[in-house]
C-alpha cells in the first residue's frame, strides 16, 4: 500500500510541473494518461520498495530495507544485521545495557555490559585505577570514549579529561581539560556522531572532538550564566541532528549542517528545571530532570519549545544518567541508593520503578553514572 501511496504522489507532483498541459490525451484509444516522472528531484527507487534514497532509504538495493519497514522480532528481523526501518540501529532487539561504574582506587572502574535480564555479561576493568570516570559513549572505533571528573591520585595533574578506553581496558588520554583558566565549567555529558566524531559539553561550549584526539572544534558556545549551561548531548542517527540539554531546561538543536537554533534558552529570574541527562528516542528529544513537582522524565515539544511531563516518580534515590528501551518502551536511571549502585527500570504507564541491574559491589565508592542500550 505505501508503495501505491508513493507512486500515485509522484504521478501528481509529474503533473503539477505541468500546469498548463493537464494529462496527456492519447487519440488512438480515448485514453488520458501522465507519462512515469523521470529521475529528478523525487530520484530512483531502486529496489521497488516504494523509497527513494531522497525519501530515507539507507539501503536502495534491498528491499527489505525501508523507513516503512519494521524492525522488531515479530516480523522476523531483529537479528538479520541490517537496518531495516532505517532509524540508525541495527537488529532493534532490546540486549541490555552498557553501565560505567565508579572504582576506590584501588579497585579500578569498569565498563559493565549487563544483559536483557539485569545479569553481568561481561566488564572491562580500567588500566589506571586513579580515573573517576562519570560520562562514556562507545567509541568510533570500538572500546568506549570517558570523560573523568577527578582522580584518585592527590598528585595527578591531569584531573578533568576526556580518555579513549580499549576493549581491554587500556586508557589513552585524548584531551586535558583540567585548565580552570580554560575551561571554567569543567565537563558536562558526551556522544559519538555517526559522522566520525565525538562530541563533547564544557558549559559554555558543545565541541566536536576528533578521534584521535587531534583537534576539539567549537560548534556551539553561549554565556552559562546568561543565556545557555550546555551540559549534555546526544544525536539523533538517522539526520545526524544534535540535540543540546542545558542544566536549567535549556534546549538547543544543531543541524548537520552545523547551524544552531536555540529553542529554549535560559532564563535566570525563572528556572524551572534542573536536568541531569538528555537522550535522543524514536519519538523525540527527552531529559531526565526535576523541577517543583518532583523528579520526571520529560520530551521536547517542539511546537512550544518547551518540556512535557512524559511521567513522574517518586523515589528515596538521586538518579545520575537516563537510557532508553525504544523496543519494549521504558526508561532506564543509574542512581547510587545509599551503599547499592542499582540501575532501576521505569514504566512508561505510570512510572514505577523497578530495580533492572544491581551491582554486586555494595559500596557508595562504586557508583553507576552514565550508561547507554545495547540493540
Amino acid at each position: 500500500m505505501r508503495q501505491h501511496a508513493l507512486i500515485a504522489s509522484l504521478l501528481l507532483v509529474a503533473c503539477g510541473d505541468k500546469t498548463d498541459d493537464g494529462p496527456i490525451y492519447n487519440g488512438e484509444t480515448g485514453d488520458t494518461y501522465v507519462p512515469w516522472p523521470d529521475d529528478t528531484a523525487a530520484g530512483i527507487d531502486e529496489d521497488g520498495d516504494g523509497f527513494t534514497v531522497e525519501d530515507g532509504d539507507c539501503d536502495d538495493a534491498d528491499v527489505y530495507v525501508n523507513p516503512g519497514w519494521p524492525e522488531n522480532e515479530a516480523e522476523g528481523n531483529a537479528a538479520d544485521g541490517k537496518d531495516n526501518d532505517c532509524d540508525g540501529y541495527v537488529d532493534e532487539s532490546f540486549r541490555g545495557l552498557v553501565v560505567l561504574q565508579q572504582g576506590d582506587g584501588k579497585d579500578p572502574a569498569r565498563i559493565v555490559g549487563v544483559d536483557d535480564f539485569g545479569d553481568t555479561d561481561w566488564e572491562v576493568l580500567l588500566d589506571d585505577a586513579t580515573l573517576i570516570p562519570y560520562f562514556m559513549a562507545p567509541g568510533l572505533e570500538g572500546g568506549w570514549l570517558i570523560g573523568t571528573l577527578g582522580s584518585h591520585d592527590g598528585a595527578a595533574e591531569v584531573t578533568i579529561a576526556l580518555y579513549a578506553v580499549s576493549p581491554e581496558g587500556d586508557t589513552t588520554l585524548l584531551w586535558d581539560l583540567s585548565d580552570p583558566e580554560v575551561y571554567e565549567f569543567g565537563l558536562g555529558g558526551v556522544a559519538a556522531h555517526p559522522d566520525g566524531y565525538y562530541l563533547v559539553c564544557t558549559g559554555d561550549t558543545v565541541s566536536a572532538l576528533e578521534p584521535d584526539g587531534s583537534a576539539l572544534t567549537p560548534l556551539m558556545t553561549s554565556d552559562p550564566e546568561a543565556d545557555f549551561y550546555s551540559f549534555d548531548v546526544a544525536v539523533d542517527g538517522v539526520t545526524g541532528e544534535i540535540g543540546v540539554f542545558g542544566i536549567f531546561g535549556e534546549f538547543a538543536l544543531i543541524s548537520p549542517e552545523g547551524a544552531v537554533e536555540v529553542l529554549r534558552p535560559l532564563d535566570p529570574e525563572n528556572i524551572e528545571y534542573s536536568v541531569w541527562s538528555g537522550i535522543k528516542r524514536a519519538d523525540g528529544w527527552y531529559a531526565g530532570g526535576n523541577s517543583a513537582s518532583g523528579w520526571q522524565v520529560m520530551r521536547f515539544n517542539l511546537t512550544q519549545n518547551d518540556w512535557a511531563q512524559k511521567i513522574s516518580f517518586d523515589e528515596e534515590w538521586t538518579p545520575h544518567f537516563l537510557e532508553t528501551d525504544d523496543v519494549n518502551g521504558g526508561f532506564f536511571v543509574s542512581s547510587t541508593d545509599a551503599t547499592y549502585p542499582i540501575v532501576w527500570r521505569l514504566s512508561e504507564d505510570d512510572g514505577s520503578a523497578a530495580p533492572f541491574f544491581r551491582s554486586p559491589y555494595e559500596d557508595f565508592d562504586y557508583q553507576l553514572w552514565d550508561l547507554y542500550t545495547r540493540y
